[in-house]
Parts: structure tokens; sequence; C-alpha cells
């Protein structure tokens, strides 16, 4: 850390008075509780008498100054706080009306002070040690800077009165609603209600089964819904995107993209057609990707026009942090996440399968499927999992698919069957040619779902 050649903001008076008040009437202070943490103190003797009196009450014992004291005693702190005399001389001098709340609110107000001038200084120092992009310092310090300002609205949320949540919803209600991203498997949006902004879904499947294509399709539609689409693609080149893109909508056979001596005039000219028919507001990112470049592209389209949906496809071909595989998948999936509520957008991370579904795993797949599933699935708000038996098994029906919900906050989770268009490169629903209406788990699996994806 640089060198601070001023005293950090804080205030012992009220350091004190919180403590003091707590010691001489610990039962009438429980709100500082949830407003206080023992860093927020900035002197080293207040953050052990804070720690202290926490460390009491979650043994359910009334933190009072005699057994804060003997606690402080018991563990050789006593005497590093100022001994007995500098304990019991908290509780003199307090205010007779005694707001100890507000206290609270001003000194978890210098916490995050301190903060911002300690955030300020590391990035400063980091711009003199001359280690790294420009650009790379100043994307990390907008991520730090952006973080807290998320967790400063977090804690900022105090409630409000039933008339002004009232009149709030009267406001919503008048209001465009937010931008809603959906799949075209009407089925699937219908339980989801779509994917919302600020929300991370996971996309998995195993090689060659369809995860580009159900993210394609996805950014299709909410292209023609007026939500446009940041589609970062470390797999496939912008071209390669879109000859697909091209053959599907000219009705054309995939092989025939890779014959352009094949490609009659007829054909050529829908092609052209097709082409005149795409998105000049959606990008595509390819090449090789990091979350520098992810971030900035999002970022600039943003500040051009709009960006709802920033697709990353996928995750193993994006170079992130981390020592190991398991710091790599926290990192990437901690930051999509992260870039959608800055954002404001939804974000869909496609990922790889650990290892072709097999066994059990084919009638109802685990979170553990996918590949780094803890961090994917605590920081994700839902995942879905993309299936073909017919690539999976090289036999049966090519048209046969479903999809597997395995986690959803906000509902139900379940297996869709569904219908895979060769020619079109689309999932559909089952229709006329099979069920579907789905099977939805009970709220026991649902449960269990929960708890797996939040480990």
């Amino acid at each position: 850390m640089g060198q601070i050649d001023r005293a950090l903001p804080h205030s012992p008076t009220h350091e004190r008075w919180i403590l003091g008040a707590i010691l001489s009437a610990p039962g009438e202070h429980a709100a500082v509780y949830d407003l206080l943490k023992p860093e927020n103190f900035y002197l080293d003797p207040h953050r052990k008498i804070f720690r202290t009196i926490q460390a009491l009450r979650e043994r359910r014992q009334v933190p009072d100054m005699l057994s804060v004291h003997d606690a402080l005693l018991a563990d050789g702190g006593l005497e590093s706080i100022g001994g007995i005399g500098y304990l019991a001389g908290l509780a003199d001098g307090i205010p007779r009306v005694a707001p100890v709340v507000q206290w609270a609110g001003a000194v978890r107000e210098y916490a995050r002070r301190r903060e911002i001038i300690a955030t300020a200084d590391a990035i400063q120092e980091e711009a003199f040690q001359g280690e790294g992009r420009a650009a790379e310092l100043l994307d990390n310090s907008i991520d730090r800077l952006s973080t807290m300002a998320r967790e400063l609205d977090d804690e900022a949320d105090d409630g409000s009165t039933y008339k002004g949540a009232a009149t709030n919803l009267l406001g919503e209600l008048r209001e465009a609603p937010p931008a809603r991203i959906f799949t075209g498997v009407d089925t699937l949006d219908k339980m989801l209600g779509g994917f919302l902004p600020g929300e991370l879904w996971i996309f998995a499947a195993s090689t060659g089964v369809g995860k580009t294509v159900l993210a394609q399709q996805t950014r299709r539609r909410a292209c023609r819904d007026g939500h446009h689409v940041l589609y970062a693609s470390g797999e496939m080149k912008a071209t390669h995107l879109q000859r697909r893109e091209l053959a599907a909508w000219a009705g054309l056979p995939q092989g025939t993209m890779r014959r352009p001596d094949a490609i009659t005039e007829q054909e050529f000219a829908r092609l052209i057609e097709a082409a005149s028919a795409q998105c000049d507001v959606c990008r595509i990112l390819d090449g090789e990707l990091d979350l520098l470049r992810i971030r900035w592209a999002a970022r600039r389209m943003k500040a051009r026009s709009a960006v709802s949906l920033v697709v990353i496809d996928y995750d193993e071909l994006v170079s992130v942090e981390g020592e190991t595989e398991n710091d790599q998948q926290r990192y990437l999936a901690r930051a999509a996440k992260s870039l959608g509520m800055e954002l404001d957008c939804a974000v869909i991370l496609v990922s790889q399968l650990r290892k072709p579904l097999a066994g059990e795993d084919v009638k109802r797949p685990t979170l553990q499927s996918i590949y780094g599933s803890g961090a994917k699935t605590k920081h994700s708000t839902g995942v879905l999992l993309v299936d073909r038996p017919w690539v999976r098994e090289l036999n049966g029906d090519e048209t046969e698919a479903q999809l597997f919900v395995l986690k959803n906050r906000d509902g139900r989770l379940g297996r869709i069957p569904c219908r895979f268009d060769i020619k079109k490169l689309e999932f559909l629903d089952a229709g006329e040619t099979g069920d579907s209406s789905g099977e939805f788990w009970d709220a026991k699996v649902q449960a269990a779902g929960r708890e797996e994806g939040e480990e």
C-alpha cells in the first residue's frame, strides 16, 4: 500500500459509544449487529471487543461487561485492548439519549470511505509499478469500483413503507417491462418466463449436441424481439457462425457452404437475401477471448446502442486468472455474473459436460455433470442441459432432443422433450410428434437440486 500522509476517516467517539451502549444494555441494541462487522471499527481494541461480543452472542451468552471481560481475559486479549480500566470506561460519557443505530451508520460510513481510499491507493500503486497493460489496469479498476458500488447499494436497502411500495408498483405497471430473453422453445420459455437482466444462465451439453445452436437460436429470438446481443465465440470465427446462420435461413444444406463452387446462382441469391436480413446492431466477438476483450466489447456496445444479452461460447476457451481449473471456472462465473449486473443484461455461459451422459444420468442428470459445476451453479440463476440421444448413442431418431432444467431459482425443475430441426438448426417444441408437456420434478427433488447448486 502506498503512503497516505493523513489520518484515515474514523470516529473514535462513535465507536466507543456504540460499544459502551451494548455493554451497558446488551439486550436493547440488536439492530447494531446487522449493521456492523468488526472490520468496520477503525481502532484495533474496538474491533477486538466487538468481535468478542459477536462470539458471545453466537454462543447464546449475554455480552455484558462481565462476560466480555472474562472472554477477553481467557483469550489473553484483555491487556491488548487497554485492560479492565479501558473496558469499564467505555460506558462513561454516553449521551442520555443514545441513537445507537445512527452511530453505527456513521461508523459504517467511515469504513466505506477508508475502503475507497485503500482501493484508490492500490490502483495508484499498481499504475506506478507499470506492470501489465494500461487497459487491464483500467478494466480491473472499473471492476473493483463497480463491485463496491453494488455492495453499497445492497447495504443501503432498508425497506420501504407499504404506501411507498404500492406507489412504486403502480409506477412499474406504467413503465415498459424489463427485457426478457426467450429461447424460442415455447414450453421452456413459458416455464422459465424468459431470462432477465442481471441473470446468469448456463447452457451445457456434450460436444456436438447443440449448445451453440441453442445459444445462437436464443440470440436470433432476442434480436427479433428488439433485444440486441454480443456473442463472444472462442470456438468459431464470425464467418463460420454466419455460414450456419445463412445456410439455415436460405434453406441450404450445411455441407453446401463448404463447397462454394457448388453453389448455384439461385442459391447465392437466397444467401444475399439472408445476409441483408441480418442485424446490424448485434455483434460477434471471435478469436482469442479473455475477460478484458469481452468486457470492453460489451461496454462499448452498451455505450453505442444497447446490449440485452451477452453470450460467452464457451467457458474453457476464455483466458482467465487462476492457478487451477477450478479457480479459473470460479473467477469466470463470478465475472460473468458481475458483467450482467453492471450492464443490466442477461448473460449466457456455454459450458461443457465433465463426461458424456450415461446410466442414470440419461434419465435425470445432476448438476455434477457440468464442468466446473461448483462455481457455476453457485453464481448462476439457472442451468440448462441439452441432450440429443442420436448424437450420444449414434442411433435412433436424429430429430429427437430434450432439455433439462437442472437449476432454476424461481421455478420448477424438470425435463422438456423437444424436436431438433436438422435443416434450420433449431430446437422446437415436441408438438404433435410427442409429449410436449414435460416432466417436472417434485418439490423434494427441486429443493435438493437447489441445494446442490448452491454448495
